[in-house]
């Protein structure tokens, strides 16, 4: 039986299946604390000294003010880290089709 994909938003997967797809992919660096994962919000980077935590969440939800929610999201999952938000690493989520503007 093949899996049901109508039911999730566009670019979302069902959890198995992204689960399968990172076991796929290991990590080799050792330097990277913390990789991907299921309900895991951000990476974690060791950079000898410092650690780097890295997030990028799109916005799915929001029509009026997008990039104060993007920045809110992101820096909220880093600073529930422990982390200090410094940086914004965007996720763009673009419509499979754009309407053309008329001239």
């Amino acid at each position: 039986m093949s899996p049901r994909f109508t039911h999730l938003p566009v670019g979302k997967l069902p959890p198995d299946l992204l689960a399968r797809l990172l076991a796929k992919a290991p990590i080799f660096d050792q330097r990277v604390l913390l990789g991907p994962g299921i309900g895991l919000d951000c990476a974690v980077i060791e950079l000898s000294d410092r650690l780097l935590v890295l997030k990028s969440d799109p916005i799915t939800f929001a029509v009026d003010q997008i990039g104060w929610y993007a920045v809110q999201v992101n820096a909220n999952d880093i600073a529930t880290t422990g982390a200090i938000p410094r940086w914004m690493l965007a996720t763009l989520l673009l419509l499979r089709a754009a309407p053309r503007e008329r001239t």
